[in-house]
């Protein structure tokens, strides 16, 4: 049997030392400053148009950050489920594990919140509505069909991308200057995932330890999950394309259209599937979980490494 108890409680002195009010980073009333970028070009390829004006490329990197926020909100519904649903599992079981879960639960439901916030704060502030996927609940429930190891570690793919985000366009990026209220938001979203990867981490030990053998359907649901993720992203990509028509008020030509659809999508695909897969703690992670698994990321990250 492990004995994971002290990393449980690791986890949970960790979070606590980086916890942050939602009220405090980001309150009810926050008025945007739409005269910045918001995320690094690297994430949204808004620089690379030479159709486009110096504001209509500022407007397509705002809505392509404000799809960025919401799809977090929208993707850690399943998160949440998550969460939760392990917590459940140690009910009348190991209490700090339990304890360390459902503090996992309550922070993915205030990452919900804060992204909200920000998505609220963005519609009240830009010249059109944004158009915005609504359907997480299904989402989120189609998700958990798949098995908890699964989804943990297609959440630990999700949770690494978020630090990759941070680190490669943010700290690491001298080059751009960004909005520093959404680099602040991104930066705590991330100090707290750091703690959700190793509770993802050692639940898949917990479940390896009972079912060794359970891995390899593991993956494959991982890989379904892939898909399913970019199914979503060009479902968003598409309401972005027509809120951005909106904003600056004009038509483009088929051939601009076309290019802006195509390199959207690379820039998608890339900054959300491809970052992730190629993040070394998520290699690391899975390595030590299964090199087995490790390899299959390794054949199947080139189908999504378009940027």
């Amino acid at each position: 049997m492990l004995n994971q108890t002290a990393e449980y409680q690791s986890c949970i002195a960790s979070s606590e030392k980086v916890s942050w009010r939602l009220d405090e980073l980001l309150p009810q009333d926050t008025v945007l400053d739409f005269s910045r970028r918001f995320l690094s070009d690297a994430l949204t390829g808004s620089e690379a148009f030479r159709f486009l004006s110096t504001d209509e490329k500022l407007m397509l990197n705002q809505i392509r950050s404000n799809s960025y926020a919401h799809l977090f909100l929208f993707l850690e519904e399943y998160a949440v489920a998550l969460a939760a649903q392990r917590a459940g599992l140690e009910l009348h079981g190991n209490p700090t594990h339990m304890r360390a879960l459902l503090r996992f639960t309550e922070e993915e439901l205030k990452h919900q919140q804060l992204f909200a916030r920000f998505t609220s704060a963005f519609a009240r502030g830009f010249k059109v509505s944004p158009a915005l996927l609504d359907t997480r609940v299904a989402v989120a429930r189609a998700i958990m069909t798949k098995s908890n190891l699964g989804v943990l570690i297609f959440n630990l793919h999700m949770e690494l991308m978020t630090q990759q985000h941070y680190l490669e366009t943010i700290r690491g990026n001298q080059d751009e200057v960004l909005d520093p209220l959404f680099c602040k938001l991104l930066k705590h979203h991330w100090l707290e995932e750091s703690q959700h990867t190793r509770l993802d981490f050692l639940e898949a030990q917990k479940i390896l330890a009972q079912a060794p053998d359970s891995m390899d359907a593991a993956m494959t649901e991982y890989a379904e999950l892939l898909q399913a993720l970019r199914g979503v992203l060009n479902a968003q990509l598409q309401l972005d394309l027509e809120t951005f028509e909106k904003a600056v008020g004009r038509t483009f030509t088929d051939a601009e259209s076309k290019e802006l659809a195509e390199s959207q999508e690379r820039s998608y695909v890339w900054g959300f599937i491809g970052m992730g897969m190629k993040a070394p703690l998520f290699l690391s992670r899975l390595r030590a979980l299964s090199p087995a698994a490790e390899q299959r990321v390794l054949e199947l990250a080139p189908t999504y490494y378009c940027n």
